[in-house]
């Protein structure tokens, strides 16, 4: 349509209307729909944009509010089996204290430490520090659950080989077949057993070292065994003559 100002304008001025009126009329009107179009576009571009910003941090809200559970159910036989690896890494280490730390109030402990002293802290200590004067040495343990009681516990067995009396030293050794048998409960051992595989060692290690503190420090001898040299003695001087002898002997079977 023509724009009424001009209309006005040719009636009251009585002239020709302008020949590109029209034609500026109709420009305007195209542009005008043009830009709303555009505008459109942009709008909902924008709307489409944000949604989808909506939905990706919605999903991402999602994964970190409800994690899924990774978590993993821990057997009494694998407990059981893991008191049993860390009394034994404190054993093996002669850290009575730790080891002790996984033993129950009262535990039957008598078939672990030798018998000659009490199966308490004390008796611990004393046995650890034979075992570490005299060079004893652990390998290839492995332990395994074989049975589970409510009333009694977890029974585990552990299997191992071990160099005593500075066995490596001499190239005699490792001596396999030993076990350590122990019953867990509650989290704690409530009893122990040591039972080493001694027929290699003795006729090997333990004899041979025996007569030769007979022979070459008799006055050592009772110190150091009881029971004619059938076992050895717990005591703290023992204790220190089976570091040193045991030192000395090696070094002389080396040689």
């Amino acid at each position: 349509m023509p724009d009424v100002r001009e209309v006005y304008y040719m009636v009251t001025q009585q002239k020709a209307p302008d020949p590109g009126a029209l034609e500026r009329q109709q420009m305007r009107q195209v542009r005008s729909a043009r830009t709303k179009r555009i505008g459109a576009v942009i709008v909902a571009a924008v709307i489409g944009i944000a949604a989808v910003a909506l939905v990706v941090v919605l999903r991402e809200g999602e994964k970190t509010s409800t994690p899924a559970h990774t978590g993993t159910t821990v057997t009494p036989q694998a407990a059981a089996e893991g008191v049993a690896h860390a009394f034994l890494r404190a054993f093996e280490a002669f850290d009575s204290k730790t080891a002790m730390s996984y033993v129950a109030d009262g535990a039957d402990l008598n078939h672990l430490i030798d018998g000659q002293v009490p199966d308490d802290a004390e008796g611990m200590s004393l046995m650890v520090g034979w075992l570490e004067a005299m060079g004893y040495k652990e390998s290839n343990l492995s332990c395994r659950a074989t049975a589970t009681s409510e009333s009694v516990g977890t029974t585990v067995e552990c299997t191992f080989d071990f160099d005593g009396i500075r066995s490596d030293v001499i190239g005699r050794g490792p001596f396999t077949g030993s076990t350590y048998r122990f019953t867990v409960r509650d989290g704690k051992i409530s009893y122990g057993e040591l039972s080493w595989n001694t027929d290699e060692f003795s006729s090997q290690v333990w004899e041979p070292f025996r007569d030769w503190v007979r022979q070459n420090h008799p006055k050592d001898f009772d110190v150091m065994y009881i029971d004619d040299g059938g076992n050895y003695r717990l005591t703290p001087r023992s204790i220190r003559l089976w570091e040193q002898r045991t030192q000395m002997w090696a070094q002389e079977v080396a040689q």
